[in-house]
């Protein structure tokens, strides 16, 4: 029911008062994600219309959407293995700073049929410009692709070229999946709406990933009582190692 209400909400949003200039209404089916230990995985909708105003309502056969779902920043990194002397090891490695967790493009159509090469990378589009060659590896592109190929194989990165749905001309709709190792945080849902390849409006909306149940307060007892988390997770521990000599014990 809560896409279904969504959806009835957003509708309601689009007719309230007059649209004075081409824009973005957006709705989420939920705006928290509570993670317990029985997380496998959930799916999350996004529901959009778009108010445009008379002199621009001709384009709307013509529009186009990107959606951009992005987890919190962090730093990445890739090593390049060799194997030497019948063993495999590390040789080069490159770090990726500030680069989503989790990251999801999702359009109405393929970016390259959608967009040229320069709005394309001056919108920062896609995997490719997510995981593009930094400082001293823009000849070295190998460790670009094996970023989106780890992370890609993770199923925290991934691209959907017909990911987003009109519903009718200005209602829109698209579904992201979150993994089971999907990171805890903010998340960021950045919408670009596009006619004939030229942006024309963008509006973003988020929500957040969160833990519950006993991993929720086992974080909060860790975070706000450090001390003694440390000391009953030691005195555990020592609990458990006695136990189990004692159980395996040999007369």
């Amino acid at each position: 029911m809560r896409p279904l209400a969504a959806l009835a909400g957003l509708a309601l949003l689009v007719a309230a008062g007059p649209a004075r200039a081409e824009k973005l209404v957006l709705a989420l089916s939920s705006q928290q994600i509570a993670i317990a230990s029985n997380y496998a995985g959930s799916d999350v909708t996004l529901f959009g219309a778009v108010r445009p105003d008379g002199e621009t309502e001709a384009l709307q056969r013509g529009y186009d959407l990107v959606v951009t779902v992005r987890g919190p920043a962090t730093t990445l990194e890739v090593r390049e293995k060799e194997r030497t002397a019948g063993l495999w090891v590390n040789r080069e490695r490159r770090r990726f700073p500030r680069t989503p967790s989790y990251l999801a493009t999702l359009s109405t159509r393929p970016l390259d049929d959608m967009l040229s090469p320069e709005i394309r990378e001056g919108q920062r589009l896609g995997l490719k410009a997510a995981a593009a060659p930094r400082g001293e590896d823009l000849g070295r592109p190998e460790f670009s692709e094996a970023l989106i190929r780890l992370q890609t194989g993770r199923g925290l990165w991934r691209e959907e070229p017909k990911g987003v749905v009109f519903l009718d001309p200005t209602l829109f709709r698209t579904t992201f999946h979150l993994p089971p190792n999907v990171p805890f945080g903010a998340f960021e849902a950045d919408v670009r709406l596009f006619a004939a390849g030229v942006p024309i409006a963008r509006e973003t909306i988020t929500f957040r990933v969160v833990k519950s149940g006993f991993e929720d307060r086992v974080a909060a007892l860790a975070e706000n009582w450090r001390l003694a988390y440390g000391v009953a997770t030691a005195l555990l521990a020592l609990a458990f190692g006695w136990t189990a000599s004692v159980a395996f014990r040999r007369d």
